[in-house]
């Protein structure tokens, strides 16, 4: 066993390189079901099949991904306040946790995983893109009573992480974490998932 005689531990330092953090009620009740209204509103988001990017140039995988998607843009003045939320803790928990070199939010992706609908291990890196992702969340916007499976799972050990499923807890992890979403056996999950940006890791 390897024993180093000479660390120190101290009091004020940060916590780096995390597999994982989460953070609960950033949105309260009321603001979840307004999440889900804006995801749903065909005037706000256009609808779509998920598509994967790394093994099709993003053409549809159904192999890989089940699930249907649309879009909250952030130059839509309807969606300013989830954006000015998840900013502030994308902040804190990034300034706790990761300590990473972010610029900016993608705009977020609302998605439906109905009955059967999975999404299986991926990492969250672009192949195809001008800034690195480097922060990827993952917010349930429902209850998990609703619906059975989904759970968001790690491979970030030998045995799988599965996370405990809670309304209104955004777990944060660096985007090139392998993680899938176990198919729903019934009900329905809405999900907000969204990438932070930055420089390339050096």
């Amino acid at each position: 066993m390897f024993m180093n005689k000479n660390f120190n531990w101290y009091l004020d330092s940060k916590k780096t390189n995390e597999r994982y953090a989460y953070i609960d009620d950033v949105f309260n009740p009321l603001e979840l079901e307004a999440i889900i209204k804006l995801g749903l509103s065909k005037e706000n988001a256009v609808h779509e099949k998920a598509a994967v990017e790394s093994k099709y140039d993003g053409r549809l995988d159904e192999e890989t991904r089940v699930s249907d998607i649309s879009w909250l843009y952030s130059d839509n003045p309807d969606n300013s306040w989830v954006f000015q939320k998840i900013t502030s803790a994308v902040n804190d928990i990034n300034n706790q946790f990761f300590q990473f070199d972010l610029t900016y939010i993608e705009n977020l992706q609302f998605t439906i995983y109905h009955t059967g609908y999975f999404y299986k291990r991926h990492i969250d890196l672009m192949y195809n893109s001008f800034a690195a992702r480097k922060l990827s969340f993952s917010l349930l916007l429902n209850d998990p009573a609703s619906f059975n499976g989904g759970d968001l799972v790690f491979h970030i050990q030998p045995d799988p992480l599965v996370t405990t499923p809670r309304k209104g807890r955004i777990y944060f992890f660096p985007s090139y974490n392998l993680h899938e979403v176990l198919p729903v056996t019934s009900g329905t999950r809405y999900a907000l998932v969204g990438w932070v940006a930055g420089p390339n890791f050096k």
